[in-house]
Protein backbone atom coordinates (compact mmCIF):
# COMPACT_ATOMS: atom_id res chain seq x y z
CA UNK A 1 0.00 0.00 0.00
CA UNK A 2 1.36 3.50 -0.84
CA UNK A 3 1.59 6.42 1.43
CA UNK A 4 -0.88 8.39 0.10
CA UNK A 5 -3.89 6.06 0.43
CA UNK A 6 -2.91 4.88 3.73
CA UNK A 7 -2.96 8.46 5.14
CA UNK A 8 -6.85 9.29 4.60
CA UNK A 9 -7.56 5.53 5.32
CA UNK A 10 -5.84 6.45 8.65
CA UNK A 11 -7.57 9.75 9.13
CA UNK A 12 -10.65 8.07 8.62
CA UNK A 13 -10.26 5.16 11.15
CA UNK A 14 -9.37 7.01 13.62
CA UNK A 15 -12.45 9.19 13.38
CA UNK A 16 -14.55 6.62 13.45
CA UNK A 17 -12.52 5.22 16.77
CA UNK A 18 -12.79 8.80 18.56
CA UNK A 19 -16.74 9.43 17.43
CA UNK A 20 -18.01 7.19 20.56
CA UNK A 21 -16.07 9.33 23.00
CA UNK A 22 -17.33 12.34 21.79
CA UNK A 23 -20.68 11.37 21.91
CA UNK A 24 -20.26 9.77 25.26
CA UNK A 25 -18.47 13.27 26.60
CA UNK A 26 -21.50 15.34 24.74
CA UNK A 27 -24.23 13.13 26.38
CA UNK A 28 -22.62 13.22 29.64
CA UNK A 29 -24.11 16.24 30.33
CA UNK A 30 -21.13 18.37 31.79
CA UNK A 31 -20.89 22.00 31.00
CA UNK A 32 -21.89 25.32 32.29
CA UNK A 33 -25.30 26.91 33.34
CA UNK A 34 -26.86 30.30 33.94
CA UNK A 35 -29.40 31.03 36.46
CA UNK A 36 -31.22 34.12 36.83
CA UNK A 37 -34.30 34.25 39.31
CA UNK A 38 -36.44 36.56 41.43
CA UNK A 39 -37.65 35.82 44.82
CA UNK A 40 -39.31 37.32 47.39
CA UNK A 41 -37.55 37.37 51.04
CA UNK A 42 -39.36 36.96 54.13
CA UNK A 43 -37.27 37.74 56.96
CA UNK A 44 -37.86 35.64 60.85
CA UNK A 45 -35.60 36.14 63.60
CA UNK A 46 -33.54 38.84 64.92
CA UNK A 47 -30.56 40.96 63.48
CA UNK A 48 -29.16 41.14 66.60
CA UNK A 49 -30.54 41.14 70.26
CA UNK A 50 -33.62 43.50 70.28
CA UNK A 51 -33.35 44.36 66.04
CA UNK A 52 -36.26 42.56 64.50
CA UNK A 53 -34.66 41.83 61.27
CA UNK A 54 -37.80 42.56 59.49
CA UNK A 55 -37.96 45.70 60.90
CA UNK A 56 -34.50 46.67 60.22
CA UNK A 57 -34.40 45.66 56.73
CA UNK A 58 -38.30 43.87 55.78
CA UNK A 59 -39.47 41.82 52.74
CA UNK A 60 -37.19 41.93 49.94
CA UNK A 61 -38.00 41.90 46.30
CA UNK A 62 -34.43 39.68 45.01
CA UNK A 63 -33.63 39.18 41.79
CA UNK A 64 -30.58 36.42 41.75
CA UNK A 65 -28.12 35.45 39.56
CA UNK A 66 -25.89 32.37 39.58
CA UNK A 67 -23.10 30.57 37.22
CA UNK A 68 -22.95 26.59 37.42
CA UNK A 69 -20.65 24.00 36.20
CA UNK A 70 -22.63 20.61 35.90
CA UNK A 71 -20.12 17.47 36.47
CA UNK A 72 -23.03 15.63 34.80
CA UNK A 73 -26.52 15.68 34.18
CA UNK A 74 -27.72 15.40 37.87
CA UNK A 75 -24.70 17.23 39.94
CA UNK A 76 -24.01 20.77 39.34
CA UNK A 77 -21.63 23.19 41.66
CA UNK A 78 -21.75 27.42 41.33
CA UNK A 79 -21.84 30.85 42.49
CA UNK A 80 -24.31 33.02 42.90
CA UNK A 81 -25.29 36.45 43.81
CA UNK A 82 -28.60 37.96 44.70
CA UNK A 83 -29.72 41.80 45.40
CA UNK A 84 -32.61 42.81 47.66
CA UNK A 85 -34.23 45.68 47.84
CA UNK A 86 -36.89 46.52 50.17
CA UNK A 87 -38.51 49.04 52.95
CA UNK A 88 -38.50 47.68 56.67
CA UNK A 89 -41.32 47.11 58.31
CA UNK A 90 -40.16 50.24 61.13
CA UNK A 91 -41.04 52.66 58.35
CA UNK A 92 -43.72 54.97 58.22
CA UNK A 93 -45.55 57.14 55.78
CA UNK A 94 -44.20 59.94 56.88
CA UNK A 95 -40.45 58.53 56.94
CA UNK A 96 -38.28 57.96 54.40
CA UNK A 97 -36.23 54.90 54.43
CA UNK A 98 -34.85 51.66 52.28
CA UNK A 99 -33.13 48.75 52.85
CA UNK A 100 -30.68 46.60 51.09
CA UNK A 101 -30.15 43.19 51.30
CA UNK A 102 -26.83 41.15 49.25
CA UNK A 103 -26.09 37.78 49.66
CA UNK A 104 -23.37 35.74 47.74
CA UNK A 105 -22.25 32.29 48.29
CA UNK A 106 -21.83 28.69 46.82
CA UNK A 107 -24.08 26.11 46.16
CA UNK A 108 -24.30 22.17 45.07
CA UNK A 109 -27.14 20.92 43.65
CA UNK A 110 -28.88 17.67 43.09
CA UNK A 111 -31.23 17.03 39.56
CA UNK A 112 -33.14 13.65 40.61
CA UNK A 113 -34.71 13.53 37.03
CA UNK A 114 -33.17 15.86 34.59
CA UNK A 115 -34.22 14.34 31.33
CA UNK A 116 -37.97 14.21 31.98
CA UNK A 117 -40.16 17.24 31.32
CA UNK A 118 -40.80 17.61 35.57
CA UNK A 119 -37.14 17.59 37.06
CA UNK A 120 -37.02 18.24 40.86
CA UNK A 121 -34.17 19.20 42.56
CA UNK A 122 -32.91 19.80 45.91
CA UNK A 123 -29.40 21.74 46.68
CA UNK A 124 -27.37 23.32 50.08
CA UNK A 125 -24.98 26.04 50.44
CA UNK A 126 -23.49 28.65 52.22
CA UNK A 127 -22.23 32.41 51.49
CA UNK A 128 -22.07 35.56 53.17
CA UNK A 129 -24.46 38.78 53.96
CA UNK A 130 -24.61 41.78 53.74
CA UNK A 131 -27.64 44.36 54.78
CA UNK A 132 -28.17 48.24 54.52
CA UNK A 133 -30.88 50.73 56.17
CA UNK A 134 -31.17 54.24 55.34
CA UNK A 135 -33.45 56.18 57.25
CA UNK A 136 -34.43 60.54 56.14
CA UNK A 137 -32.17 62.73 54.19
CA UNK A 138 -29.30 64.50 53.99
CA UNK A 139 -28.32 65.92 56.68
CA UNK A 140 -30.61 64.50 59.22
CA UNK A 141 -29.62 60.66 57.04
CA UNK A 142 -29.07 57.92 59.46
CA UNK A 143 -27.33 54.44 58.06
CA UNK A 144 -27.02 51.38 59.54
CA UNK A 145 -24.85 48.22 58.37
CA UNK A 146 -24.77 44.64 59.17
CA UNK A 147 -22.24 41.63 57.77
CA UNK A 148 -22.18 38.07 58.68
CA UNK A 149 -22.37 34.77 56.92
CA UNK A 150 -25.22 32.78 55.90
CA UNK A 151 -24.49 29.74 57.79
CA UNK A 152 -26.19 27.14 55.98
CA UNK A 153 -29.14 27.39 53.16
CA UNK A 154 -31.32 25.06 51.74
CA UNK A 155 -33.54 25.07 48.93
CA UNK A 156 -35.59 22.66 46.41
CA UNK A 157 -37.43 23.56 43.64
CA UNK A 158 -38.99 21.92 40.29
CA UNK A 159 -37.86 22.33 36.87
CA UNK A 160 -39.92 22.12 33.78
CA UNK A 161 -37.54 21.22 30.75
CA UNK A 162 -38.57 22.89 28.22
CA UNK A 163 -35.78 22.62 25.71
CA UNK A 164 -32.76 20.03 26.55
CA UNK A 165 -31.09 23.45 27.52
CA UNK A 166 -33.82 25.65 29.04
CA UNK A 167 -35.76 24.93 31.97
CA UNK A 168 -38.03 27.17 34.55
CA UNK A 169 -40.20 26.53 37.45
CA UNK A 170 -40.93 27.31 41.16
CA UNK A 171 -38.49 27.07 44.30
CA UNK A 172 -38.52 27.80 48.01
CA UNK A 173 -34.94 28.27 49.69
CA UNK A 174 -34.67 28.64 53.79
CA UNK A 175 -30.92 30.45 54.87
CA UNK A 176 -29.79 30.26 58.40
CA UNK A 177 -27.87 33.55 58.75
CA UNK A 178 -25.78 35.31 61.86
CA UNK A 179 -24.53 39.15 61.72
CA UNK A 180 -20.92 40.17 63.11
CA UNK A 181 -20.45 43.10 62.21
CA UNK A 182 -22.05 46.69 62.58
CA UNK A 183 -21.69 50.30 61.14
CA UNK A 184 -23.31 53.25 61.93
CA UNK A 185 -23.76 56.68 61.18
CA UNK A 186 -26.18 59.30 62.44
CA UNK A 187 -26.21 62.49 60.50
CA UNK A 188 -22.65 64.20 59.66
CA UNK A 189 -21.01 62.04 62.21
CA UNK A 190 -18.61 59.66 61.46
CA UNK A 191 -18.95 56.43 60.72
CA UNK A 192 -18.09 54.21 63.42
CA UNK A 193 -17.81 49.97 62.91
CA UNK A 194 -17.91 47.92 65.51
CA UNK A 195 -17.73 43.60 66.26
CA UNK A 196 -20.90 42.83 67.68
CA UNK A 197 -20.62 41.10 70.83
CA UNK A 198 -21.24 37.79 71.25
CA UNK A 199 -23.97 37.46 73.76
CA UNK A 200 -25.65 40.05 71.75
CA UNK A 201 -25.52 38.24 68.60
CA UNK A 202 -28.88 36.51 67.10
CA UNK A 203 -29.31 33.81 64.14
CA UNK A 204 -32.21 34.60 61.96
CA UNK A 205 -33.77 32.89 58.76
CA UNK A 206 -34.68 34.09 55.14
CA UNK A 207 -36.89 32.29 53.77
CA UNK A 208 -37.82 33.04 49.98
CA UNK A 209 -40.10 31.17 47.39
CA UNK A 210 -39.48 32.52 43.89
CA UNK A 211 -38.65 31.12 40.22
CA UNK A 212 -35.70 30.08 38.14
CA UNK A 213 -34.86 30.39 34.41
CA UNK A 214 -31.90 28.23 33.69
CA UNK A 215 -30.21 27.98 30.47
CA UNK A 216 -27.31 25.13 29.86
CA UNK A 217 -24.55 26.71 27.93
Amino acid sequence: MTARPFIPSLVMSLSLLAAPALAQEASSGSGLALGVRGAYGIPVGDAAEGMSLSETFGNTVAPQVDLSYFFNRHLSLGGYFQYGIAKPDGCTDTTECSSRVLRFGVDLDYHFAPEGFVSPWLGVGVGYEMGSLKVGNDPTLAKLGLKGFDLGHAHFGVDLQLTRSIAVGPYISASLGQYSDLTAQVFEEPERSIDIPSDQKSLHVWIQPGVRLQIRL
